[in-house]
């Protein structure tokens, strides 16, 4: 459950990427220009007085402002974890957040003027072509984490904002009496696993405190290989961040898979396959990649099985269906549509008026986003993935000065590791 899009990459936000660098790029080489002419000889240097850029700059922000200010997306941010201890999941960095955080992310939306909407609603306004209030945003949490249930809707409850919860058939844990939650003075301090159904029955319970409506986020979350070349072998150290192998190998429910020391079901040794997400691309098994007709039927059936289960458990037909790790085909959205899935996720837009309705793109948002803790860095990462996503390519600057830092921060950090192995092989 993990290499979610943490970025703003993609699609119209990959263009609004690119324009906010070549304009910004721009601004610059023209105040450069306007005070090097004279440097360089082109205008004589007692003629130009200091302040010549400020006129290629005011020319420049006026020309530029329009292409900068995009408005009409609507952010749509996913979550996945929010535990104070997520140590259990093998990619909790990317993937988890604490409770305080979530609750600061939710109040920094209410100070924005923002308003959630339940996604459903949204995917019903937009099949009707009818207007979505601005500062409408939408609020996702991925894989079905059991600290859904003891932080994420208490917090969600306390801010009055719904969200769309979606689950992994077999991930459900068995069913058991409700845990207590972070709302409970007697909460046992317990993060790790997954929900049961009869907590994901609870949470999509229509009730007046309702905070998620759940959907479905396909069977197993596996990937498939897709070539015959080898990416590494499994270890003792690794096999959970490539957990997906054993999830593959294994029948029925998983939800305990991460208890066991060693790898479950695929040994050690194993070769390590390229590979994609499930439902994204054709597997390849015993020298050939599956045919048009097999990936199809691969993934009817997945969807599918979700529909019917979900009729079965919740009593209601899913309305949206969210690829896992962010991967799919066109032939398999056309595959949902035919399924009766109004909307998939995995777009590359901004959800403005005008885009393919049955497609909702996404931004995951997190913590420690320069690589280090700082809840004031985090806020202002916060608010201008947002505005980006909103249409503000001002606010890009933020990002990609926080992504800088996580990277420089990244590799010093492997740096270190390299080191101490070395010293630790040294010593040996």
């Amino acid at each position: 459950m993990r290499r979610h899009n943490t970025s703003l990459a993609g699609g119209c936000r990959k263009a609004q990427r690119r324009r906010a660098l070549v304009l910004w790029g721009a601004g610059i080489a023209a105040i450069l220009i306007a005070w090097l002419l004279p440097a360089l000889g082109a205008l004589p240097a007692e003629n130009v007085p200091a302040w010549t850029g400020l006129p290629a700059l005011a020319g420049w922000l006026w020309i530029a402002d329009g292409w900068m200010r995009r408005r009409g997306g609507v952010p749509c941010l996913t979550w996945h974890s929010v535990s104070a201890d997520a140590s259990w999941l093998p990619w909790a960095a990317e993937t988890s957040v604490r409770p305080e955080t979530l609750d600061r992310q939710l109040s920094q939306l209410q100070r924005m003027g923002c308003t959630a909407m339940d996604t459903a609603e949204f995917i019903r306004r937009r099949r009707a072509c009818l207007p979505v209030p601005a500062e409408t945003v939408l609020l996702h949490f991925d894989d079905g984490y059991l600290d859904n249930w003891v932080a994420a809707a208490p917090i969600l409850r306390r801010h009055r904002m719904r969200a769309t919860l979606f689950v992994s058939l077999e991930f459900a844990a068995p069913d058991r009496p409700a845990p207590l939650t972070l709302e409970d003075t007697s909460w046992p301090d317990c993060w790790d696993g997954y929900l049961s159904w009869g907590e994901i029955r609870s949470l999509d319970r229509d009730s007046p405190d309702k905070v998620f409506d759940v959907q479905p986020h396909g069977v197993d979350h596996t990937r498939v290989p897709v070539g015959p070349r080898a990416v590494g072998r499994l270890t003792r150290e690794n096999w959970k961040q490539h957990a997906w192998m054993q999830w593959a190998a294994m029948r029925g429910s998983k939800h305990s898979w991460y208890l066991p020391e060693a790898p479950p079901a695929v040994p050690e040794g194993t070769a390590i396959p390229e590979s994609d997400a499930a439902l994204a691309a054709p597997a390849f098994a015993d020298g050939q990649l599956e045919t048009r007709a097999e990936y199809t039927a691969r993934v009817r059936a997945e969807l599918a099985r979700c529909r019917t289960e979900f009729k079965a458990r919740l009593g209601k037909a899913p309305v949206l269906f969210c690829w896992p790790q962010n991967r799919t085909s066109s032939l398999a959205r056309r595959i949902a549509a035919e399924e009766g899935y109004l909307a998939t996720t995995a777009g590359q837009g901004c959800n403005r008026a005008g885009e393919d309705p049955a497609v909702i793109s996404r931004v995951h948002v997190g913590e420690n986003t320069a690589g280090f803790a700082s809840t004031w860095v985090d806020a202002w990462h916060f608010h201008a993935t947002v505005r980006c996503f909103q249409g503000n390519a001002y606010w890009y600057l933020v990002i990609l000065a926080a992504g800088f830092s996580k990277a420089v921060h990244k590799r010093l950090r492997a740096r270190r590791h390299r080191s101490r192995q070395r010293q630790e092989a040294h010593r040996a």
